[in-house]
């Protein structure tokens, strides 16, 4: 029989997992509850994050867990702020077991929610290292009905990539319905237009070559990527003012057809964030106009369908002195929510406020209510949702559309299983060493036996350190401090009752 073999399985594509974003979680303590899409309701949430969240619900509309990033583990130490990671929160709004010190800093749509494809309670969290040592992307893998719904984080901090990319992932549904794409940008000191799409299937997680479209940048991470409704087009928006869009087939992976529509350029060089509107006919998005004595923030309205791009832009909102917007996100209502910034001069760290600092600013949004009619049809409404006294900083979820299915019509509208995707596979180790956090992650999947030891050995093969392993459902995930202090390469040995699994890691 050919290795290559491919079994044609023709399944309806409906019987997978549906998940909805019926519940936000962002900023400080801030989340909005869309079940009842007529009437969304204030409510609230654990974070404490300036940027970066995400979250997802089951078909009902009832949360299962969220994530967000930063978090430290007090907000003020005696000797200044804390470590700074991502976590991940239950349903029940607690931390779950293993769910802290996922990477992840101080940026702003950093971590992405994709299910795993064939499970319905097996979850990845996306996350890049944007800057500092923590560069790449990494994944980590939630089981939400661990321990009678608490959760647990399975695998933690697995490394995808170790090289810069921009604070910008994004996702969306294969044009099957049942595995997913992940899309990231390169961030260089150099021109470049390197754009990653990473498949998710029951077979795991797949890189695709890596593809050259768009316009050359450097030096700049802020480059939001959203992918319309319908999941065909992907739009880019960077920070200074790039304006593009590309055809994506969902099948395939490809992007072609660039289009760009505007290089705002100076002195319009913050753009925060954008969003499209439902029908894909206006783009939206909110700026920084620097000036020599005072910086302006807009939110402006474009006409896609205009024959001039730029001459159809409408000024929505004007603010200056401490307001600033931030990110834009499309509702699950079809309504538009904006996140206005107040930078008062308070005396807390990394842009979050101080426990007290309250205002109109913080602790409402703003909504733009009918997104697809032009100008001030669109009815943009400053300050108009309420969040019963919970704050919002720049950040909202950056959550995609769950509820998309399948490219009907289009050459994988039906699931084509691979012959690897329907027996055992082999166990695998991965190994992550966090120099920040002089920390290893160890992770394992698809292990055979129940119980083990994980051992760790010098170049010299000296045994350094051994602890038992316990395996959870073929799963093993462990990290810990690794204060040994010679710099060298290091072996990581995991032997089960049924096999013998090793990598190696440096540490430097």
């Amino acid at each position: 029989m050919p290795r290559l073999l491919l079994i044609f399985i023709l399944i309806s594509t409906s019987l997978a997992a549906q998940y909805t974003d019926r519940y936000w979680a962002f900023g400080d303590s801030a989340a909005i509850d869309f079940k009842n899409l007529s009437n969304p309701q204030t409510a609230n949430s654990v974070l404490r994050v300036r940027g970066s969240c995400a979250s997802i619900c089951d078909s009902s509309g009832d949360l299962l867990f969220y994530c967000g990033s930063p978090k430290w583990q007090q907000w003020l130490l005696p000797t200044g702020p804390g470590p700074k990671f991502g976590y991940a929160i239950n349903k029940n709004h607690q931390t779950m077991f293993s769910g802290d010190s996922i990477v992840a800093l101080l940026w702003y749509q950093e971590m992405v929610i994709v299910p795993m494809p064939d499970y319905d309670s097996l979850f990845y969290i996306f996350s890049a290292g944007v800057s500092n040592a923590k560069h790449g992307l990494f994944y980590s893998v939630i089981d939400v009905k661990y321990n009678n719904g608490q959760g647990k984080v399975i695998q933690k901090n697995v490394q995808l990539r170790n090289d810069s990319i921009c604070d910008g992932i994004t996702a969306v549904r294969h044009g099957n319905g049942r595995d997913w794409w992940v899309v990231v940008r390169s961030w260089k000191t150099y021109p470049v237009n390197d754009i990653t799409v990473y498949l998710i299937s029951p077979s795991g997680i797949t890189a695709y070559p890596t593809q050259h479209i768009g316009t050359l940048t450097s030096l700049d991470s802020f480059y939001r990527m959203k992918f319309n409704l319908d999941g065909n087009h992907l739009y880019n928006v960077s920070a200074r003012g790039i304006i593009e869009r590309l055809d994506f087939d969902r099948c395939t992976g490809i992007f072609s057809n660039q289009q760009t529509y505007s290089g705002l350029g100076s002195p319009y060089f913050w753009v925060w964030g954008f969003e499209v509107s439902p029908d894909e006919s206006k783009l939206y998005i909110s700026l920084i106009l620097q000036t020599a004595n005072q910086d302006t923030g807009y939110v402006l309205q474009f006409d896609l369908n205009s024959p001039n791009f730029l001459a159809s832009v409408d000024t929505l909102g004007t603010y200056s002195s401490y307001d600033i917007p931030g990110l834009l996100e499309l509702g699950p209502d079809r309504k538009i929510y904006v996140s206005i910034d107040w930078s008062s001069p308070d005396t807390c760290f990394d842009y979050l406020y101080c426990y007290g600092t309250v205002s109109t600013t913080n602790s409402n949004l703003s909504v733009i209510n009918y997104p697809d009619s032009l100008g001030s049809a669109c009815d943009y409404q400053p300050f108009s949702f309420y969040l019963g006294g919970h704050k919002a900083y720049f950040g909202l979820p950056n959550n995609h559309n769950y509820e998309l299915g399948a490219w009907v019509g289009s050459p994988c509208d039906t699931l084509t299983v691979g012959i690897n995707e329907l027996f055992p596979k082999n166990g695998t180790l991965k190994i992550y060493y966090d120099k920040d956090w002089q920390s290893i992650f160890v992770n394992a999947k698809e292990l055979k036996g129940r119980s083990g030891s994980l051992q760790i050995f010098n170049s010299s093969g000296q045994l350094i350190y051994g602890t038992k392993a316990n395996i959870d459902g073929g799963y093993y995930s462990s990290s810990s401090l690794f204060s040994y202090p010679s710099i060298g390469v290091y072996i990581v040995r995991l032997q089960t009752d049924k096999e013998v699994l090793t990598s190696k890691f440096v540490k430097w």
